[in-house]
């Protein structure tokens, strides 16, 4: 057997061996196990510490061998003595199994001061890897690491961090010895913690990480102070495209001059890993009881824990998915009678934009977007109108706030009120019309009852200050349709939409463009006979004319 790969070495000049011999080495530990051999576990074990993204993310059954992973990444630098790097967990109580987790893998590297005021190893060549806390406020958090550099940082049980302290953590993620620069992450599921969000790409519908994406780099730009303002894109360039205007004010020539490029200098990479317990044979193979032990649980924690279900829970899920999206686009036009109708979310100033849809029946075949701060808004909303041919009763608007500016130009045109309550057999099901006017759209999409004109799809619009730029309409919408979602503190027995605060939150902005699509589905709700249908009253079917 080779040893050895033939004219391969490392950064540093160390050989690299052949995959064959670490699997013989794999094989031998089986049967007598050496505590001084470092060898990932086949697997996730082993596409984590081979990760080369910015940011790695690792989580999914519990026992998968996430945390030893996460120590075990340490020891690429360990014998560089500028290398410095931080174990974060939620309370200093939590550390006792990963000190020592930790003595297998550092003892032959280093010396581990136990004191609860230090807790870190001090490696022989001069480097050191501490263990820190992270359960006190935001502002302590960021007093205590202000002004740090780490070239390593790792968070186990990255859902209980704030957002906030990941992205502060971000800028003391460097060095100036030429180390890589990385951050890792351990994860168990957790669906409402802004690491799901901040996955979403490689989770599927189910709840479950998608097998093809699976390690997959992703690149992205964080503006805001949530994950749902991120700017994604498969590529660096396809980032740069959305958020130019935010990165061209802090581009300088002199980092040209040092060899970089602002496509790259901005962005950070991604990954997600999906971490498995069945791969874990150190683990099954010395407690098999820990599997059985999972099983036992109740059906929301057994879905997490072993299933790695990152969607399970009763309440505040995405109503519409991307693939009822992908449906929506794809759907043949929705034309019966050819009757128009128009649905605009109106906006003056405030940083809203105006959209006004154009629909033939339930398919829709134009839109036009008013620039925000608008003082032409009244005289561009009529004369869209009167380009399109519509009648002022097919018209639907905001009435809340500007949209009262207009009322006395299309007087016959439906003042929209989302506070109005539905009708009196529907009051027990929704909230208010609002709310069945959303879950009405929802469904309308799940079961390809609505339609887009194609080329619609690829206009490309800016956001309102800086949040996105250039991005193809069909991206906004994919980004939008997450405002329509159930409110978790809802004390109705039916549904209720979230508010608008509730919705930019989801979002990251104020979702425009889907909103004044939620308006359209009044007409459907007023204009047919409404029969109650079995079971539980909310979505309802129609009776054809």
């Amino acid at each position: 057997m080779e040893v050895l790969e033939k004219d391969i070495k490392t950064a540093s000049g160390d050989p690299v061996y052949s995959y064959e011999y670490i699997e013989a080495l794999r094989m031998s530990d089986k049967k007598r196990a050496n505590h001084l051999k470092i060898i990932p576990q086949k697997g996730s074990q082993e596409r984590f510490v081979g990760s080369n993204a910015d940011l790695t993310f690792i989580g999914g059954n519990r026992g998968g061998g996430k945390t030893y992973a996460m120590l075990l990444e340490a020891i690429k630098d360990i014998n560089n003595r500028y290398f410095n790097s931080l174990i974060f967990r939620k309370e200093k109580k939590d550390f006792d199994n990963l000190e020592k987790e930790s003595y297998h893998l550092y003892n032959q590297y280093g010396k581990y001061n136990k004191s609860q005021s230090d807790m870190t190893w001090n490696f022989y060549r001069g480097g050191s890897l501490a263990f820190s806390h992270f359960s006190d406020t935001v502002a302590d958090f960021k007093e205590r690491f202000r002004g740090k550099q780490y070239a390593y940082i790792a968070i186990d049980e990255i859902p209980q961090m704030e957002y906030a302290k990941f992205r502060f953590l971000m800028t003391c993620n460097r060095n100036v010895r030429g180390i890589r620069n990385r951050m890792v992450g351990t994860c168990n599921p957790d669906p409402d913690s802004w690491v799901r969000k901040f996955i979403d790409w490689w989770i599927g519908e189910d709840g479950l990480p998608i097998d093809e994406r699976d390690g997959v780099v992703r690149y992205c730009f964080m503006d805001g102070d949530t994950p749902d303002s991120i700017y994604w894109g498969d590529t660096p360039e396809e980032v740069y495209n959305q958020c130019q205007n935010i990165i061209d004010k802090h581009w300088k020539p002199e980092f040209e001059e040092l060899g970089f490029d602002k496509v790259t200098m901005y962005i950070k990479s991604v990954t997600f890993i999906r971490g498995k317990l069945e791969e874990n044979i150190k683990l099954i193979g010395s407690d098999p009881n820990y599997v059985s032990s999972l099983v036992q649980q109740d059906e929301e924690q057994r879905s997490r824990d072993l299933d790695g279900n990152w969607n399970f829970k009763n309440t505040g899920d995405d109503l519409i998915k991307m693939s009822d999206m992908d449906r929506f686009y794809n759907a043949p036009a929705q034309i019966a009678r050819g009757i128009k109708y128009v649905s605009a979310d109106i906006a003056f100033e405030g940083g809203d934009f105006c959209v006004m849809w154009l629909w033939i029946d339930l398919h829709i075949k134009d839109v036009f977007v008013m620039r925000e701060n608008s003082a032409n808004t009244e005289t561009m909303f009529m004369a869209k109108l009167n380009e399109w041919g519509v009648r002022e009763e097919n018209v639907i608007y905001d009435y809340w706030g500007v949209g009262q500016a207009i009322s006395g130009h299309v007087k016959r045109a439906v003042k929209f009120t989302g506070t109005q309550k539905p009708e009196k057999q529907f009051e027990n099901s929704y909230k208010n019309i609002k709310s069945q006017c959303a879950e009405m759209l929802a469904h309308y999409i799940q079961d390809g009852k609505i339609s887009i004109e194609p080329r619609l799809l690829d206009l490309k619009f800016s956001g309102k200050k800086g949040k996105y730029q250039k991005v193809a309409l069909k991206d906004i919408l994919m980004k939008e349709r997450k405002c329509i979602r159930h409110k978790d503190n809802s004390n109705i027995g039916g549904f209720e939409l979230i508010n608008k605060e509730g919705m930019i939150k989801a979002v990251g902005y104020s979702p425009d463009f889907f909103e004044s699509l939620i308006y359209r589905m009044y007409f459907e709700i007023n204009k047919k006979k409404i029969f109650k249908p079995k079971g539980m009253l909310r979505y309802v079917s129609y009776k054809p004319f």
